[in-house]
C-alpha cells in the first residue's frame, strides 16, 4: 500500500497518539500511513477535542513549514478548560503541563464511568469532575452543549487548515454516531457497559454534516476493533500495538482505494 509522503508532519490527539516516553514505539502507528522526514507530536493522554484542535492551530501559527496534519479525535464528552499560564493551582497536574500552548494550559476532564457515580441529592457521592462549574456542564440531558463544543473544535480546525491550504487527514477513535458508546453520568446508565465514557450524536447532526468526509479516514478505531476475530484490545478504550497498526493499515487501504476511484 502506498504511504502518504510528507516532509514535515504535525500530529495531535489523546492517549491513542501520545507516546508514554521518548523511546515508546507503541503509539507510532501513524507510520503505517505516513512516510515523513520530520514528525512533531502534540498528543497528550486524556485530552479532549478543544486542546487537540487548538494545539495544532497554535503550533502552525508559530512554526511555519508544516506540510501535512494528522489528527486522531477523542471522545465527545471530554471537556478541556484553558487556564492562563502561570496559574499555580494547575502546576501539579503533569498532563496539564504537557497540554500547553503559547497562551494556555488545558485542564481536561475525562469522565470515565467508574469515576463518576450516581448522585444523591444535588451532588454526586464521588466525582472526577472536581470543578463545580464544569460539573454543572454535565447536568444537561444528552450533554448537548458539551458535545457541540467538541464538534465545533473539529470544524474550527478543519476550516483553519483549509484557509491556510495545509493538507490534513482526520481519524476517530470511535464512530460518533454509534449509540453503543453513550453513557449518562448522572443516572449511571449505559446501553452496553462496554465503553462507557465517550458519547454519541445522531447521524444528521448539523455540525457533523460540516465535516469534509474526503479528509476523514475510515473505519473508526474502536468500531473496527470490535468487528475483528482477533482481540486487539488492552483495555476497554485502547488497542494493542499490533491492533493500532492493523487499524492504521486498514485506514490506509481504504484511503488508497478511495483516492484511486476519484482519479479514475
Amino acid at each position: 500500500m502506498e504511504k502518504i509522503k510528507t516532509k514535515n508532519l504535525l500530529l495531535s490527539g489523546d492517549s491513542w497518539m501520545h507516546p508514554r516516553s521518548p523511546t515508546d514505539d507503541e503509539q507510532s502507528w501513524y507510520q503505517e500511513i505516513f512516510d515523513s522526514e520530520k514528525v512533531t507530536n502534540l498528543a497528550v493522554g486524556s485530552s479532549g477535542n478543544k486542546y487537540i484542535a487548538e494545539s495544532v492551530m497554535s503550533y502552525i501559527l508559530e512554526n511555519p513549514g508544516v506540510d501535512h496534519v494528522f489528527v486522531n479525535w477523542s471522545g465527545l464528552n471530554r471537556i478541556d478548560v484553558p487556564i492562563p499560564l502561570g496559574v499555580k493551582a494547575i502546576e501539579q497536574d503533569q498532563a496539564s503541563k504537557d497540554r500547553t500552548t503559547s497562551a494556555s494550559r488545558y485542564w481536561s476532564n475525562s469522565p470515565v464511568g467508574d469515576c463518576v457515580v450516581k448522585p444523591t441529592g444535588d451532588r454526586p457521592i464521588h466525582e472526577h469532575i472536581d470543578e463545580r462549574l464544569v460539573w454543572f456542564m454535565y447536568q444537561e440531558e444528552g450533554y448537548t452543549s458539551v458535545k457541540n463544543q467538541s464538534l465545533i473544535s473539529i470544524i474550527n480546525l478543519q476550516d483553519f487548515l483549509r484557509v491556510r491550504r495545509i493538507p490534513y487527514l482526520f481519524c476517530f477513535m470511535y464512530d460518533y454516531t454509534n449509540t453503543d458508546f453513550d453513557y449518562d453520568h448522572i443516572t449511571g446508565s449505559t446501553a452496553t457497559a462496554v465503553h462507557p465514557s465517550l458519547g454519541s450524536i445522531r447521524p444528521d447532526h448539523p455540525f457533523l454534516r460540516e465535516l469534509d468526509r474526503s479528509c476523514c479516514l475510515e473505519p473508526a478505531g474502536l468500531d473496527w476493533a470490535l468487528t475483528q476475530d482477533e482481540d486487539h484490545f488492552t483495555d476497554r478504550s485502547h488497542l494493542s500495538q499490533t491492533g493500532y497498526r492493523a487499524w492504521a493499515r486498514e485506514m490506509l487501504r481504504q484511503y488508497n482505494i478511495t483516492k484511486r476511484s476519484r482519479q479514475d
